[in-house]
C-alpha cells in the first residue's frame, strides 16, 4: 500500500447529502456526524473540496467552511484538487463508478459508504484494482470503528458467555441499506469463533415497512461454518429505529441494544422457581457504553495512520465484498422461494 508522510493531508467529499454532510445539522447527533464533519475536524487533514449536484448542499458546505472549494463534477474536482483522501457518500448505485474514477487518478486513500457496489462482479473488480495500485480502501461499516466492540470480540473469543450456540439480530430499513451493517458486525464478532458464513435462507418481510424502493427488508437464517445459526429479523423504521444483537452462550448472554449504544453481559443464576434448574439472570453483571461513540474520528485516525504506514484498513474491501456476497445470497434465496443458498 502507498504511504504518504505529510504534515497535512488534503481531503475531499463526493456527495454531501445526509451522511455526506447534512447530519451535521442534527442537534442530537454526536459530532462529527458525517464525512464532511470528519475531515473538517480531523487533525492533520484539510477539507479542501466537496462535490454535489445540489446547489443548496454546496451553499451549506460553504457556510460550514468558507475555504472549501465546491464542484458539481467529481472528475473536475479530482483533477484540480489532487486530494490525498476522498470520501464517497453518493447513492449506492454510483459507488463503483466513483471508486473507478478515484482509481483513475490514483487517490491514495478512498473512504466509501456501504455497500461497496451493487454487483459481486463490480465489487471484486474494484477491490482487485485498488489492491494492485496500492490504494487504501475503507468501507464505512461503522461498527468496525466502535472502540467497544474490539474488547467485546476478544471477550467472546475468551469465553465470557461460554460457547456461543444461538444468536439473533434485528434491523430496519432495507436488507442492503442497513442489513449490510448487520452482516458485517456478525462476521466481525463471530468469525474467529464460528468461522465464515456458509449458507443463508432469506424470506421477505411481508408486513408493511418503510425501506428504499429497490431494497425491501428480508428476514432469514445465517449459517456459520461451525454450525452456529443466526436469526435475522426486520421491523419498520417508521415505528421505531432498531439495531440489536442477542448472543446466547452456554454460560450467559450478551446483548447489544439501543442501536449499539449499550452492551450488556448476563450470567446464569439458580432458578428461584424450580429446584435443580438454572436461568439467565434478569440483571446484567456488566454494562458497557451507554453513550454514542465517536466512530467518525476513529475512522479518520485509521485512514491517516494507514497513509503514514502505521496501520491497515479496519474495514477492508475484502470484508465488504464478503458481506455483499451474503446479502445477494439472501436475495437469491427469496427469489427461489426461501431455499437454502450456499455462500
Amino acid at each position: 500500500m502507498k504511504h504518504l508522510n505529510k504534515k497535512v493531508y488534503k481531503a475531499a467529499v463526493i456527495g454531501i447529502g445526509r451522511i455526506g454532510m447534512k447530519h451535521e445539522n442534527d442537534p442530537k447527533r454526536l459530532k462529527p456526524a458525517t464525512h464532511f464533519g470528519m475531515w473538517n475536524s480531523s487533525p492533520c487533514v484539510e477539507l479542501s473540496a466537496v462535490c454535489d449536484p445540489v446547489s443548496e448542499h454546496l451553499q451549506m458546505a460553504n457556510s460550514l467552511n468558507t475555504d472549501v472549494r465546491t464542484y458539481t463534477d467529481a472528475e473536475e474536482l479530482l483533477k484540480d484538487v489532487k486530494p490525498d483522501i476522498v470520501s464517497i457518500a453518493t447513492w449506492k448505485d454510483t459507488h463503483y463508478e466513483m471508486m473507478k474514477l478515484c482509481s483513475k487518478y490514483e487517490i491514495p486513500a478512498i473512504v466509501c459508504e456501504k455497500p461497496i457496489a451493487e454487483s459481486i462482479e463490480h465489487a471484486r473488480e474494484i477491490v482487485d484494482e485498488l489492491n494492485e495500485k496500492g490504494i487504501h480502501l475503507f468501507i464505512n461499516h461503522r461498527r468496525r470503528f466502535d472502540e467497544l466492540l474490539y474488547p467485546l470480540r476478544e471477550d467472546l473469543k475468551n469465553g465470557i458467555i461460554g460457547e456461543v450456540i444461538q444468536a439473533n439480530c434485528l434491523y430496519v430499513y432495507g436488507l442492503i441499506t442497513t442489513g449490510t451493517h448487520v452482516i458485517d458486525t456478525l462476521r466481525f464478532l463471530l468469525k474467529d469463533i464460528a468461522g465464515e458464513v456458509k449458507w443463508v435462507i432469506g424470506s421477505r418481510n411481508t408486513f408493511p415497512h418503510f425501506s428504499p424502493p429497490d431494497d425491501p427488508c428480508v428476514d432469514g437464517l445465517i449459517g456459520f461454518e461451525n454450525g452456529l445459526k443466526v436469526a435475522l429479523q426486520s421491523l419498520n423504521i417508521k415505528d421505531y429505529d432498531l439495531f440489536d444483537f442477542y448472543f446466547y452462550g452456554r454460560k450467559g448472554k450478551v446483548v447489544i441494544k439501543n442501536i449499539g449504544r449499550d452492551i450488556e453481559i448476563y450470567q446464569i443464576r439458580e432458578s428461584p422457581e424450580h429446584e435443580g434448574f438454572t436461568e439467565l439472570a434478569d440483571k446484567p453483571v456488566g454494562i458497557r457504553g451507554g453513550y454514542p461513540r465517536d466512530q467518525f474520528s476513529f475512522l479518520a485516525k485509521n485512514v491517516v495512520e494507514s497513509l503514514q504506514g502505521k496501520a491497515n484498513s479496519l474495514s477492508t474491501g475484502e470484508d465488504s465484498l464478503k458481506a455483499l456476497d451474503i446479502l445477494i445470497a439472501m436475495q437469491e434465496s427469496v427469489a427461489k422461494g426461501n431455499k437454502i443458498v450456499k455462500v
